[in-house]
């Protein structure tokens, strides 16, 4: 199977991409591409049709994408790198707003993205609202379905438990896994590792000065974020109304509550 993961920074995709890949581990050619897209972390070199290729000629891949790295592509390579593929899309999206524009603003503040200190930092305003910015045109993207990807799966952050062998079972994919025979073939499998290098990020409250500032300041922009298919509501999106058209489920629950 080819699984895309699509998200935005500080959702948990790390746990969550390795996860995922963990499922794989007895396959020796099996494609693990964290960021694939992320041409910031990769040589000028990068061959992206190599990438496509890679992905068309390979029978097992996990990729992970922010929903921000599509637009590096043209359209011909990025048209052909999510259609001309049969991805298992995958959703990761986290309700909490606030949250997420906080722990985006002290990681680009401390350039602290998977190992976290505890030192106590004050988030300039001007970083904590371009935070703010990002992670709602992201949110904004996903939900409207801007690339017009067919969704087979949406995952929500505050679902998770951060253990794989309970959170692996409420992906739809779950179902479609012969463990019991896995085993039989692949004594080795571990699918539900837990990687111990992946730790959660501190406590905001905690480890930024200003949070209570930063709270209330956040507090006054919600209403400046206006949206058709979800709103902000005390720090958390809300009413998200999916672009059901091009999701590719049948039994897709929307997240309305009040």
């Amino acid at each position: 199977m080819k699984i895309n993961i699509i998200t935005s920074p500080r959702m948990g995709s790390t746990y969550f991409y390795n996860m995922l890949r963990n499922l794989y581990s007895p396959y020796q050619h099996f494609l693990r591409w964290n960021e694939v897209f992320n041409f910031n972390e990769r040589k000028p070199v990068h061959d992206v049709q190599q990438i496509i290729h890679d992905a068309k000629t390979q029978t097992d891949v996990v990729a992970k994408n922010h929903i921000t790295y599509f637009r590096e592509l043209d359209p011909t390579q990025l048209n052909d790198f999510l259609f001309n593929i049969d991805w298992y899309n995958i959703v990761l999206l986290r309700r909490n707003f606030f949250e997420t524009s906080l722990s985006l603003a002290r990681s680009k503040f401390t350039d602290e993205w998977t190992t976290y200190s505890n030192n106590k930092v004050t988030i300039p305003i001007n970083i904590f609202q371009f935070s703010m910015d990002s992670i709602y045109h992201n949110i904004k993207n996903i939900v409207h379905n801007q690339y017009k990807i067919p969704y087979h799966d949406v995952i929500y952050y505050e679902d998770l438990v951060f253990n794989p062998r309970e959170d692996f079972p409420k992906l739809k994919l779950e179902k479609s896994y012969d463990y019991d025979q896995y085993k039989k073939w692949y004594p080795e499998i571990r699918p539900f590792k837990h990687n111990r290098n992946i730790k959660p990020a501190p406590s905001k409250k905690d480890t930024i000065e200003n949070y209570e500032e930063l709270q209330q300041y956040a507090q006054s922009k919600y209403r400046t974020y206006k949206n058709k298919r979800f709103i902000i509501r005390d720090g958390y999106i809300r009413r998200i109304n999916w672009d059901t058209q091009y999701l590719d489920i049948n039994d897709f629950n929307m997240y309305n509550d009040n």
